[in-house]
């Protein structure tokens, strides 16, 4: 088993990683925690088999387990599901010596999070992710959130999903820094992943890479190929080293008042094209657009040399991660004013300036603001955006 330490002030705690992790998840948990009362939070996709895996070897060793299941849906990560949560912890009397597992995906583990992070001021929480993505990068760092509705300001409602009336969603708007006690890693759950979702997860990695280590973009290069196939040592070494990049930032920096806002390289576009439904884009695959528009940009405004956006593009495109925004029935949702509109939404936005995360070179990124439009702008456009509005 790799242990992977999260270092952060006033708390440590580790990263397992280990095939087969989850039907041996009693001994972790005991040896850590010795939480007397469970509740497990699965994405309902997942019950079979990894809930019950999870579940079976959990009261083989006689602990006390009660599971509900959740929809991972953006529409669905409301506080109206935390609350649905909330009766069921108080069903199940779950108090503060007892443990929330959050089992699944990015989704779920934000939405469990952040229920344990609020029920009775704060439960312990273990996240058990199930993609690649999760694992990576969406279970590490204590952050929990759920998405409310806004009203639209204007007409910027077209094309995106979102809330009541088809408003469009804030993505994590609402939510809490919430540490795990533990993160249990069981590469063996990802063999069940869709090849797509995989993918999506890969785009974190690239980005891992792009902010600290160009070595680990040099081996994605390499082995691409053997960790699209979930080949176990390529697959064990990428886990194991994007992991310890997530952990090595978020312990320098666990609320994001700094550093860690590195981390959110690329999310920025990403967050105004995921929610466009027409689009049909995932998270990962909004990111890997996402990387692409920041690396224009960071090439055309602050010298990032040319060549390394080439890189980019090639490392995406060889995972089957695109590198373009799809074609839309209707140019007026991917309009480059439209996408500014939606940028300004963003959490990054701060100060009133938005922030942006732009590479200097493989392996080192910097926080920009005060870009202007015009060059954002002109970034939309090198990744796909339509320059008309009506």
């Amino acid at each position: 088993m790799i242990s992977i330490p999260v270092r952060v002030p006033g708390q440590s705690y580790e990263v397992l990683l280990d095939d087969g992790l989850l039907s041996r998840a009693a001994g972790a948990i005991a040896e850590r925690l010795g939480a007397p009362r469970i509740v497990v939070v699965a994405d309902d996709k997942v019950l079979e088999p990894h809930a019950s895996i999870l579940i079976k070897g959990l009261q083989r060793d006689g602990l006390t387990v009660a599971v509900t299941a959740i929809t991972a849906s953006e529409e669905l990560k409301t506080l109206a599901t935390v609350e649905r949560l909330y009766q069921f912890f108080s069903d199940q009397r779950l108090d503060r010596s007892g443990l929330v597992i959050a089992l699944g995906g990015g989704l779920v583990g934000d939405v469990a999070g952040f229920a344990a992070a609020t029920w009775m001021r704060g439960v312990p929480l273990v996240q058990a992710p199930t993609t690649l993505l999760a694992m990576v990068d969406a279970s590490i760092g204590g952050k929990t959130a759920v998405n409310i509705a806004t009203a639209p300001r204007g007409d910027q409602s077209g094309g995106q999903s979102g809330g009541p009336a088809g408003r469009p969603l804030l993505k994590n708007m609402v939510g809490a820094f919430w540490q795990p006690s533990a993160i249990l890693a069981d590469p063996k759950t990802l063999r069940t992943l869709p090849a797509r979702e995989l993918r999506a997860g890969l785009a974190e990695c690239v980005k891992h890479a792009i902010i600290a280590e160009p070595e680990l973009l040099a081996y994605i290069e390499e082995h691409h190929r053997a960790i699209v196939a979930l080949e176990s040592p390529q697959l064990g070494e990428l886990l194991r080293r994007s992991i310890a990049i997530k952990a090595r930032i978020v312990g320098e920096d666990p609320t994001e008042r700094g550093q860690r806002a590195l981390l959110n390289l690329g999310h920025t576009f990403a967050h105004a094209i995921e929610p466009i439904a027409e689009l049909g884009l995932n998270h990962g695959e909004a990111v890997a657009i996402g990387l692409c528009a920041a690396a224009h940009l960071a090439a055309s405004r602050h010298g990032f040399p040319s060549a390394d956006v080439g890189r980019i593009e090639r490392v995406l495109a060889s995972i089957g991660l695109p590198t373009r925004l799809p074609a839309a029935d209707s140019h007026l949702s991917t309009a480059v004013p439209r996408l500014l509109e939606a940028m300004g939404h963003d959490k990054k936005h701060h100060a009133g300036s938005l922030r942006l995360i732009l590479p200097k070179a493989i392996g080192s990124v910097e926080i920009v603001e005060g870009v202007s439009h015009a060059a954002i702008a002109a970034a939309w456009r090198i990744v796909g955006a339509e320059s008309r509005s009506s």
